[in-house]
């Protein structure tokens, strides 16, 4: 096992064993939302920051929570946010309440919300310092009242007005006109965040030699997968609903098209995986897409030696 792999494990390991409150270091944290919104009547001039993580499996949560723990942005940032940390992926009861609330299913997303409970916008990625002064500075100086449509490191952020109960519950939608889509938290990675990564293409044999004899952890919008994939191009599948209210096991098939594309076919439990992608590798995590759009939605996955 090589270097980079063993600290790729000892990271899991390690963040397995921290609870999601200890994510962001430094910060001014808070238990709840209840408990976030009686400090923010204190202090009326923070806002509340919903900061959703993963304990396992998600390298790009680890560089996102690396920049955030930076001298540079937390020195910035702490001062203007009163935290509440949600493991999406072994989440505490309050935290499976928010997640559903939220309607979110990938990490790591940034939620913002003022002292009314108003939701003022939402990131999925942050990849710079100058990013996240940009950010802090849009939040914390209530820029995002000055326009329903202000744009940030060329993304639009959302200014929708998804309310919050200050007892410490996301309330239901209102009747504003918009479609129960338009309100959710589009919180899917897209492929253009991963090519900003500059992230290193596989394929073909390669891909296919990378990939025998290894586990993939790999996501969906509803399932926590863990693959084996075996030689003769067969499946041994486990997974785990992200809701936290079924399992799964069978057997599936994958392989490597003479084009150079993972295909997976595994329909089993509840879980329909039946597609072909093309693979990139950003550090130690793997996103598979179906094409090369830049906004085309992206899933993702880590590899281990089994």
């Amino acid at each position: 096992m090589t270097s980079r792999v063993v600290a790729f494990v000892l990271l899991l390991v390690f963040a397995s064993l921290s609870h999601a409150g200890r994510f962001l270091v430094g910060y001014d944290e808070a238990p709840s939302l209840a408990k976030a919104f009686e400090q923010i009547k204190a202090e009326p001039k923070k806002h509340v920051l919903l900061y959703v993580d993963m304990s396992q499996r998600c390298p790009e949560c680890a560089v996102v929570r690396g920049l955030l723990n930076s001298d540079a942005v937390r020195g910035q940032w702490r001062g203007n946010y009163i935290v509440v940390s949600v493991d999406l992926f072994a989440p505490s009861k309050e935290e499976r309440e928010i997640i559903e609330q939220l309607r979110v299913s990938w990490a790591p997303v940034l939620v913002f919300l003022d002292g009314n409970g108003r939701r003022v916008t939402f990131v999925r990625d942050l990849v710079s310092e100058s990013q996240a002064r940009l950010l802090d500075e849009y939040v914390s100086q209530r820029q995002y009242a000055l326009s329903p449509v202000t744009r940030y490191s060329g993304k639009e952020f959302d200014a929708s007005l998804a309310r919050v109960a200050t007892a410490g519950r996301i309330a239901k939608e209102e009747a504003t006109g918009e479609s129960s889509q338009q309100a959710r938290i589009d919180d899917r990675p897209r492929l253009k965040e991963v090519l900003a990564h500059k992230p290193v293409a596989l394929k073909g044999a390669e891909l296919k030699k990378m990939l025998t004899g290894k586990m993939m952890y790999k996501e969906n919008d509803f399932w926590f997968l863990d693959l084996a994939l075996e030689d003769k191009n067969v499946i041994q599948a486990k997974g785990r609903r992200k809701d936290g209210k079924g399992d799964m096991q069978g057997k599936g098939v994958w392989y490597v098209t003479k084009k150079g594309k993972l295909c997976i076919e595994l329909k089993a439990g509840g879980v329909d995986e039946n597609w072909c992608r093309h693979v990139f590798k950003v550090g130690e995590g793997y996103y598979v897409s179906k094409d090369l759009r830049p906004d085309r939605a992206v899933y993702r996955f880590v590899l281990s030696d089994r």
